[in-house]
């Protein structure tokens, strides 16, 4: 006790800046030409997508609303939105596109609520986020492996794109106080319950999607009703924690059926299925393709 009297007058006169603890996911970064026929399907994402048209027009519809972009255009889709795209310039199109993820729920809260999806050519903030988006472009079009610093410079860019991002919005500091703190917290921890609990990348035999373990039971073991979790998560995150596991299974098996060394069976066992009719079954409600289909689309792009 003495001791922390005899500390209190030097903490006080001490100022801290923020700890960071966050888990970042940057994947999928890419560009494509492609003609006038290209269209994806309804899809969501757990993470953020980001879209840049370099040339020609596509049309993105997402919920109700339905977006033109032209060449320069920037779009943001937030993780859960669901949308689909097309290309609408009878010479074709050509796109940079990249996802992301960042666990820390007030950033996503920030821009889940800001409604700030389209950054058109020539507008103050896009003149902001474009540097960024022409860095990662030339370090795709340089070729070659991908260095530490390449990793390390990537990472500083995606840190710069968030600050520019939250610089582009602004809520009343009481409309931001809106959710306790505590709340926020929870929803983290269930997010990272359900990613932890979820291991896609174990070998065949060690099944992941379907492992023993309950929503509820992660809500209660942090000492809360499922219901509050319930609330409390889709506040948060804009989905709700089943619907997070989904898009988790989801972008997961995405990332495996890319992988042409994998067969689609060994695909359904990792990913928890017993037998692959159940897993084909479940990807073509989630995308209205079945994965063959899907892996056949993506060698052809």
């Amino acid at each position: 006790m003495d001791d922390e009297v005899t500390l209190s007058p030097w903490i006080q006169n001490v100022r801290f800046l923020p700890a960071i603890d966050w888990n970042i996911k940057f994947f999928g970064a890419h560009e494509q030409r492609v003609d006038k026929h290209w269209q994806m399907p309804l899809e969501s994402h757990i993470g953020f997508e980001m879209i840049f048209i370099q040339e020609g027009a596509q049309e993105t519809v997402i919920g109700e609303s339905k977006y033109q972009l032209g060449a320069g255009d920037f779009l943001l889709i937030p993780p859960g939105f669901k949308h689909k795209s097309r290309c609408i310039s009878e010479e074709g199109m050509a796109y940079f596109c990249a996802h992301f993820n960042v666990d820390d729920p007030a950033f996503r809260q920030e821009m889940i609520r800001s409604g700030r999806l389209l950054f058109p050519a020539g507008s103050a903030d896009h003149e902001r986020l474009l540097p960024i988006l022409k860095q990662w472009i030339a370090m795709l079009r340089r070729g070659g492996g991908y260095t530490t610093a390449d990793r390390f410079r990537l990472q500083a860019d995606l840190f710069e794109l968030f600050g520019l991002l939250v610089g582009t919005i602004c809520f009343p500091e009481e409309e931001m106080a809106a959710m306790p703190p505590a709340s926020v917290q929870y929803a983290k921890a269930i997010a990272e319950a359900i990613k932890g609990n979820f291991d896609p990348h174990k070998l065949p035999g060690e099944p992941a999607a379907e492992s023993a373990f309950s929503i509820e039971e992660i809500m209660r073991s942090l000492g809360i009703s499922p219901g509050y979790g319930l609330e409390v998560f889709r506040k948060v995150y804009g989905l709700s924690p089943r619907q997070f596991l989904s898009e988790l299974k989801l972008q997961e098996a995405k990332v495996l059926i890319r992988q042409p060394e994998l067969s689609l069976k060994e695909i359904a066992v990792r990913l928890g299925y017993s037998q692959l009719s159940h897993f084909s079954r479940q990807f073509k409600r989630w995308t209205g393709m079945s994965p063959l289909h899907y892996r056949q689309q993506h060698f052809q792009l």
